[in-house]
């Protein structure tokens, strides 16, 4: 069964708006330092940017503990470097710092096993302590803790800080070093807003670093200089020269990459070639071309042409390439099936206008690149090219392209890729839900072993037999193949029931429908028709459903007994509680089917005790509507969040009705009617021979009138406060029988006692 056993890619939450489709793309085509320095970029439309952030610090983090760890030799432990530099505290390095000084002072015990420390303490690296003690002095100044308010800044402590790093700055011999208080200062300047500052100590501090003895063209530290003095170059309005130096950062330095793509800021086209000319080379102009091209809405096909033009090479043309493939996935892929095209229309305007143009666009470049074969992987944009005829809906050409490009690979990513772009067209290809169709999805299911690794598969496959299924009138295996059987029972569908019950009886059944059998079985689905049966009225109808199911399995669906008496709604109360009338065993539905159907013959025709069995019908109908403890009998699912809505829509008395439910697909229906229950008790109370059971009847039916009230349009609740709501004259004729005509009752003094409501409602 398809949609069971398969992982369920959509989405679960109500409130949820992300995109719901498919992505056949595995971002291992692109190669290792692409994916790294890419992912975070430009796939911000899938999970891979949803932990942004976390990446984000992690590859600065590594970069940085990969300097260090270069600059000592590689003689000390990483694990040792990032304890010293990101979880040691001030009053260790402190320690360590005076240690070092000392010619009889021994290491700190805490940092006693520490690779780094000993190293620095044997070494005597004075400068290099007092450099991490002054970083870590500067750290709560400059290091956001909530990604989502910025930070008080005590502009005060940071100005004395920066005089601090730059006399340390001009104490220090090692180039290195001091290449590490540029930055500190700088930065410190930067997040104190003092943005002419940072230009000033740049051009004042950084002309003073050797550049040869800081192995300067090694390090990444000039590249995260250089993106304070961009943010203050867009700071103070010279956005042109800010953005060309955040280009230079985004092609130079990997871990600032995104951060320089978010801050580059152009916002005309005289602006963009004031840009360009500051360009130095075609690299230069190329990574500008590509930053442009990153945009959510751009159809990048023209910025990829001139990056082709000026470095064929260049590794972001790659990822440039996905992202475009990714974009018309999200534009093309499975639009005549996928269930959520409409929220996808709703929320993201999905599929664009220009679409079906773009993807041909795309075909010819990425036939250009391979046939000129200037590109680093000729066979990479031959693989995209035959993909891009897919999704175009051009299968013939797209299999002859995926016939000759699989003669050329020999890349085990590039190779499985092609792989699952064969497998996602054959699903899209099919046309009819036919045996070879039924034979290969259940042939995918359980012989592809890439069919749980690629998320989209299953979606994929799901929504097209479904709609194949829908197509050839076979409702109840369209749904089974999208849903599970927990999705129907909220809101039965008599139409599916039937069709998967049918399927269940034949002889012949394919594999696919054996496996959907397994899953939706025959006694559930006819306990479930029965179940719906009943709370249509169709007893007799429910009961020859019923009498299909073995008998001996019968309590396995669930025992009640509605027939109990109760004078207060409770929908959660115990149905074991001691019962006051007859008939008190509990009953499974079989059983129950036959008592009501009992009742019903015997109120029909016995005139002397037809008062009372109409009286323990209507106590049936309404313990098993949404308003009763019994309302298992006929439902599966019922939500208190049912209760707030009965009056907004018109309500249709003696009908069950369906609410939207964001769990399930068909919503959740609940029996809301009370009209057969109300007739019932009417009957009671007219047939009574004597005034008790006529009291309990009135009472009975007044319930039903008050819930009828509730969920109609007339009904408007307090505002607030959880008070008791007021009922209108007129509503609550059984009241005013019970305070007229039965107050001498027994019943009548002990309901005033026991009901609130009435005793309320009899004290007017």
């Amino acid at each position: 069964m398809l949609g069971v056993n398969a992982q369920d890619t959509r989405s679960c939450a109500p409130n949820d708006r992300s995109f719901q489709g498919y992505s056949f793309i595995n971002m291992d085509i692109l190669r290792e330092e692409e994916r790294v320095a890419l992912a975070p970029l430009f796939m911000r439309f899938d999970r891979l940017y949803s932990d942004y952030f976390d990446t984000v610090k992690k590859a600065n983090e590594d970069d940085n503990l990969k300097e260090w760890g270069e600059r000592f030799c590689g003689d000390v432990k990483l694990a040792d470097l990032h304890y010293i530099i990101y979880q040691s505290n001030t009053d260790e390095l402190d320690l360590l710092l005076t240690a070092t000084q000392s010619k009889s002072l021994q290491i700190p015990s805490s940092l006693y096993d520490n690779s780094f420390a000993r190293f620095v303490f044997e070494k005597k690296c004075v400068e290099t302590i007092s450099y991490l003690l002054f970083a870590k002095q500067c750290e709560p100044h400059v290091v956001a803790t909530d990604r989502w308010q910025a930070p008080q800044r005590d502009k005060e402590a940071m100005q004395a800080l920066i005089a601090e790093g730059t006399r340390q700055f001009k104490r220090t011999k090692s180039a290195y070093i001091r290449l590490r208080y540029a930055y500190q200062i700088i930065r410190l300047a930067h997040y104190a807003g003092l943005h002419e500052q940072v230009l000033v100590i740049c051009d004042d501090l950084l002309p003073k670093v050797g550049k040869k003895a800081a192995r300067w063209d090694e390090s990444i530290i000039p590249w995260w200089i250089e993106g304070h003095r961009a943010g203050a170059l867009l700071r103070l309005g010279r956005n042109v020269e800010a953005s060309y130096a955040y280009s230079q950062v985004f092609q130079h330095c990997p871990g600032r990459r995104a951060s320089a793509y978010q801050s580059f800021l152009i916002k005309t086209d005289t602006e963009w070639e004031e840009c360009l000319r500051l360009c130095q080379s075609d690299a230069e102009r190329a990574t500008l071309y590509a930053i442009r091209a990153a945009a959510a809405e751009s159809k990048a096909v023209e910025e990829m042409e001139k990056i082709y033009e000026l470095d064929p090479t260049n590794q972001l043309l790659e990822g440039l390439l996905v992202q475009e493939m990714r974009k018309m996935e999200r534009n093309l892929l499975g639009l005549e099936f996928n269930d959520q095209k409409e929220r996808n229309k709703r929320y993201h305007r999905l599929p664009r206008p220009y679409a079906g143009n773009y993807v041909i666009e795309l075909q010819r470049f990425a036939r250009k690149c391979r046939q000129e074969g200037k590109v680093a992987r000729p066979e990479l944009w031959y693989l995209a090219e035959g993909y891009l005829e897919f999704l175009a809906g051009d299968y013939y050409a797209a299999d002859k392209t995926f016939n000759s490009v699989g003669q050329k690979l020999d890349n085990e990513e590039l190779e499985e890729q092609l792989a699952i772009f064969r497998i996602a067209m054959k699903i899209a290809s099919l046309e009819k839900a036919d045996a070879e169709a039924e034979e290969y999805a259940y042939d995918l299911i359980n012989e592809e072993k890439r069919y749980a690794i690629y998320k989209s598969l299953p979606d994929f496959l799901q929504d097209k037999m479904a709609w194949l299924f829908q197509k050839e009138k076979q409702p109840g295996k369209a749904f089974a193949s999208q849903y599970p059987l927990r999705d129907l029972a909220p809101s039965p569908q008599l139409d599916l029931i039937d069709d998967l019950i049918a399927m269940n009886n034949k002889l012949d059944k394919s594999l696919l429908e054996g496996k959907m059998a397994q899953a939706y079985p025959l006694n559930v689905l006819l306990d479930m028709k029965a179940t719906l049966l009943m709370s249509t009225g169709q007893f007799e109808a429910a009961m020859e459903t019923y009498k299909l199911i073995p008998t001996e399995i019968w309590n396995d669906f669930g025992q009640f007994n509605p027939l109990r008496e109760t004078f207060k709604d409770c929908m959660k109360c115990n149905e074991l509680s001691t019962d006051t009338v007859s008939l008190s065993t509990m009953m499974n539905r079989g059983e129950l089917l036959q008592e009501l159907l009992d009742l019903e013959y015997k109120a029909k025709g016995d005139l002397e005790g037809a008062a009372r069995h109409y009286y323990l019908l209507g106590l049936a109908h309404y313990n098993m509507s949404y308003y009763g403890f019994a309302w298992k009998a006929m439902d599966y699912f019922s939500s208190g969040s049912t209760w707030s809505k009965l009056h907004r829509a018109k309500a249709e008395e003696g009908d069950s009705r369906v609410f939207d439910y964001w769990k399930f697909p068909f919503g959740n229906r609940e029996n809301t009617g009370l009209g057969r229950a109300l007739y019932c008790f009417n009957r009671a109370r007219e047939l009574a021979k004597g005034p008790e059971l006529a009291a309990k009847a009135a009472f009975q039916a007044a319930r039903c009138e008050q819930k009828i009230y509730f969920q109609s349009i007339q009904y408007k609740p307090a505002p607030c406060c959880n008070r008791i709501p007021r009922i209108p004259i007129g509503h609550l004729p059984s009241y005013e029988l019970l305070k007229n005509e039965y107050s001498d009752t027994e019943f009548y003094q002990q309901v005033v006692k026991e009901c609130k409501y009435f005793a309320a409602y009899a004290a007017k």
